[in-house]
């Protein structure tokens, strides 16, 4: 008689641990700002963190990315003959206007840390841009100035510059901040395209603009001052209606 065949492992066993948080606690100096909490950053997840103004959001993702040390707990981040790489996408970008950066320009700055001081870009690195604008979808806008972009055309561009580095996990700070919905809704698009194509990479969005955002996520973290934070795969969290006052907050402000 034929045994069954054991279960396979579960989605969430195949994918790669890229950063373990455990009995973390988030904050500046000796101040935390919610009880310890355990958190797995994997590769193919797309994670929303959301909350109120003041929860922590960025303080969470600084210390992901290990620019901020946490106050309590141990972070682990790949392996010493493999870090991980990050690639971050800010809130806003202000770049001085009399300096004619074009578009091409901003992608290369992904690839100054792999550089070394004072190296010139070669022809490989510049292809390399040249690829992911094309991937972003702007690369008819390559020799373009970057300040004569439309909104969603410049966030485009900060993504590009974020993927030249290669990184693992791909950061967005409310990558939506100051767009159109048009707008918003082509960068949610181009974050979906990239979780089909690059499905090794975690990709991390702290938004408020939670309706464009869910339709891409595997998990959602949601951060409430002084309070553990929530973590759920996205289907359970929106049936649990922990997220219906944010959602609400966000309908009034665009409403207003």
């Amino acid at each position: 008689m034929h045994a069954p065949d054991k279960p396979g492992p579960s989605p969430a066993q195949q994918r790669r641990p890229l950063i373990e948080l455990q009995a973390i606690q988030t904050g500046y100096g000796k101040r935390p700002l919610s009880p310890p909490f355990d958190f797995t950053v994997r590769s193919g997840d797309v994670i929303v963190l959301a909350g109120p103004n003041g929860a922590g959001k960025s303080t969470l993702a600084r210390t992901l990315m290990g620019v901020l040390p946490p106050v309590a707990g141990t972070r682990r981040a790949g392996t010493a003959d493999r870090p991980v790489r990050f690639g971050y996408v800010p809130q806003r970008e202000r770049l001085d206007d009399l300096w004619p950066f074009s578009v091409l320009d901003i992608a290369l700055m992904g690839a100054v840390p792999g550089l070394g001081a004072f190296r010139p870009f070669g022809r490989a690195r510049q292809q390399k841009a040249l690829a992911v604008l094309e991937q972003v979808g702007i690369a008819d806008l390559a020799s373009s100035p970057f300040r004569s972009l439309s909104g969603g055309q410049q966030q485009r561009a900060l993504i590009a510059r974020a993927l030249v580095a290669e990184p693992d996990v791909l950061v967005l700070d409310e990558p939506t901040n100051h767009l159109d919905i048009p707008g918003e809704r082509a960068v949610y698009e181009l974050l979906a395209q990239l979780r089909r194509e690059e499905a090794e990479k975690a990709i991390f969005v702290i938004t408020h603009h939670l309706e464009s955002a869910l339709a891409i996520a595997t998990e959602v973290v949601v951060m409430r001052q002084g309070e553990r934070p929530r973590i759920a795969p996205v289907d359970e969290m929106v049936a649990s209606g922990a997220l219906d006052d944010l959602r609400i907050a966000r309908f009034e402000r665009r409403a207003s």
